[in-house]
């Protein structure tokens, strides 16, 4: 998995964006939505086709640690006992926690009736991210200097 993240989905994504930045230098007006505006017109679909499924698996991954961190939060004292299912015999790490689904489901919901529109949602996203990455900075430059 590290291999494929470090040569495959890493230059891929800068060269995405790398892509994105330079639309936008040459033609401001794809500030819209420039991730579609890359791509020519007949791709569109298939590239739509392709975030979606996309999603569904970053959403299933997120579902998945959801669970997983919960059972080891309540196996180090920190969350208290809550039902966890087995999925699978053979595979000891395929949990389902019903609450921790309950929970991201509602919560989902109230975000959607918070927000009201995906404009509204991609700009707390933004600010999310540039609030997070100086976060994420400090954090590794704190952690590399205890060592």
């Amino acid at each position: 998995i590290q291999m494929g993240w470090l040569f495959m989905v890493l230059p891929t994504l800068v060269i995405n964006y790398f892509g994105q930045g330079a639309l936008l230098l040459s033609d401001p007006s794809a500030i819209e939505n420039p991730f579609f505006l890359l791509a020519p017109e007949w791709a569109l679909t298939p590239l739509v086709i392709l975030a979606t499924i996309a999603t569904v698996i970053a959403s299933q991954a997120v579902i998945s640690g959801a669970f997983s961190m919960t059972k080891q939060a309540m196996s180090l004292g920190y969350t208290p006992r809550m039902e966890v299912l087995h999925t699978s015999e053979d595979e000891i790490g395929q949990i389902y926690v019903p609450a921790i689904n309950w929970f991201l489901m509602i919560s989902i919901i109230f975000l959607i009736l918070g927000f009201q529109s995906s404009s509204n949602l991609a700009a707390a996203y933004g600010i999310a991210a540039q609030l997070a990455t100086p976060s994420y900075s400090l954090t590794a430059i704190g952690v590399s200097h205890a060592f």
